[in-house]
């Protein structure tokens, strides 16, 4: 029978699976180690540096953030061009230093308001954030999403949330007091190119009533080949030189968090072709191991399983992309995703337990240990 063989479960991400055997109800009760770190998670106030934990999950969140997104055609009114689009990269700046913004204040009230102001503006649906500390102290955010936001729109909300906030009344009294001769020596460098981009610049700000500064910046994403990787080396960098922001560092969209999980219920041998999907000579191929005090010996638990986010469509087909392609259809579309799939076994008349554990030890040869 189905229900009297062993049930494994399969996290699959969009860069590494993990193939473990599934957790019972009830069993042991706690070992005293155990309650010991559960309360001292309970008593550990947010750290100001990211953890491994937290820069693998803003990896995940953000792999998923790409995988998930459609190429998309922008047609530009200005330049009258069509152009590909598919991610959002976007940094978001306090125009001065005298702002009286805290840490707390920049995202519970100011980043807070972005999201939401974005959401209703231009139907933005999944993002991340993470805010880092500037050479010069001020708290920033990047933010990156799926949808595309024009940068001068963009701009004009971020400002407007800056400006009802007071985060912009010292920078407009500032520049409010200057003349051009004034600006162009608190800026311009002194030549004849820079006093020209300067002197446009001050008209501007004139004709804007000093409200509206560069305080975002979009960077360009769509040349970089692996859009993934570098965003999520990018967000999770760290500064040790720089002050520790207070509070929460990082956050994203409900499907991208870390409880929206993408769980493949595998009873026995009979949804063995997803794991033999995984293994591929191109996929490296790592043990999960555990100590046990009674006999001193390390016992295998399950594995993991280290692909790129190219390898989908590739080399990882079958049902196990379709699990993939499911979930990124769901976090495309905004859908509710259930905590773990249940996956209907294949049509195929299953080998024996000896014949596949025979098969699954020759795929082990071509793992990179």
């Amino acid at each position: 029978m189905r229900e009297d063989l062993p049930i494994w479960d399969l996290h699959i991400y969009p860069t590494y699976a993990v193939h473990v055997k599934q957790r019972q109800s009830g069993g042991k009760p706690k070992t005293e180690l155990q309650l010991k770190n559960e309360d001292n998670l309970r008593e550990n106030k947010p750290r100001a540096k990211m953890s491994q934990k937290s820069v693998r999950r803003l990896s995940n969140s953000v792999n998923w953030l790409v995988a998930s997104s459609k190429t998309k055609f922008v047609y530009d009114k200005e330049s009258g061009k069509r152009f590909n689009f598919k991610i959002n990269f976007v940094t978001l700046t306090l125009p001065t230093l005298n702002h009286g913004i805290s840490d707390h204040k920049f995202k519970s009230v100011l980043l807070h308001n972005f999201v939401n102001t974005c959401r209703y503006k231009f139907d933005l649906k999944n993002f991340v954030w993470k805010v880092e500390a500037q050479a010069n102290g001020n708290i920033h955010a990047h933010f990156t999403c799926d949808t595309f936001m024009h940068w001068r729109e963009l701009r004009k909300v971020w400002n407007k949330i800056l400006l009802k906030n007071g985060a912009m009344t010292a920078y407009t009294q500032k520049h409010s007091s200057m003349n051009l001769a004034q600006y162009l020596a608190a800026y311009s460098d002194g030549s004849a190119a820079a006093h020209e981009k300067c002197a446009a610049a001050f008209h501007v700000g004139v004709s804007e009533g000093w409200t509206n500064p560069n305080t975002t910046d979009v960077h360009a994403v769509h040349k970089v080949k692996d859009i993934a990787a570098y965003l999520a080396k990018y967000m999770s960098k760290s500064d040790e030189e720089r002050r520790e922001i207070k509070g929460r560092l990082w956050s994203c969209s409900a499907l991208l968090a870390s409880t929206n999980k993408l769980v493949v219920e595998m009873v026995g041998y009979h949804d063995q072709d997803l794991i033999k999907t995984l293994c591929h000579q191109l996929v490296k191929f790592k043990p999960i191991q555990t100590f046990s005090e009674v006999t001193s010996q390390l016992s295998t638990i399950g594995e993991i399983f280290f692909y790129k986010l190219s390898d989908w469509g590739t080399i990882l087909k079958g049902r196990l992309l379709e699990f993939y392609n499911l979930h990124r259809f769901h976090i495309r579309n905004n859908i509710p995703i259930p905590p773990k799939l249940v996956p209907v076994p294949p049509q195929y008349v299953c080998p024996t337990n000896n014949s596949i554990k025979s098969s699954f030890s020759e795929l082990q040869i071509n793992f990179n240990f």
